[in-house]
């Protein structure tokens, strides 16, 4: 499941990483402010490095499991790429 995937930013990480050559290594802890400071991190790479807009999608949407602000992400990074 997508939406359940990318909740702890483990995987949004690992997937940047694969694309862009970076090396990012995700927290491994299994809490929210784990999964939350994963995921900032992720987005904030997308945002300054490859100046990808991330409108209205913030760390807390993605692992909250909001469908469409994720596919949104996920989205954003297909066209970019």
């Amino acid at each position: 499941d997508l939406f359940t995937d990318l909740k702890n930013g483990e995987r949004l990480l690992s997937l940047i990483e694969v694309l862009s050559g970076l090396n990012l290594k995700p927290e491994r802890g299994k809490l929210r402010v784990h999964h939350i400071n994963n995921l900032n991190r992720a987005l904030e790479v997308l945002e300054n490095n490859y100046s990808i807009k991330l409108v209205n999608i913030s760390s807390n949407d993605i692992v909250d499991g909001s469908p469409k602000l994720t596919l949104g992400l996920v989205w954003s990074i297909i066209l970019h790429w």
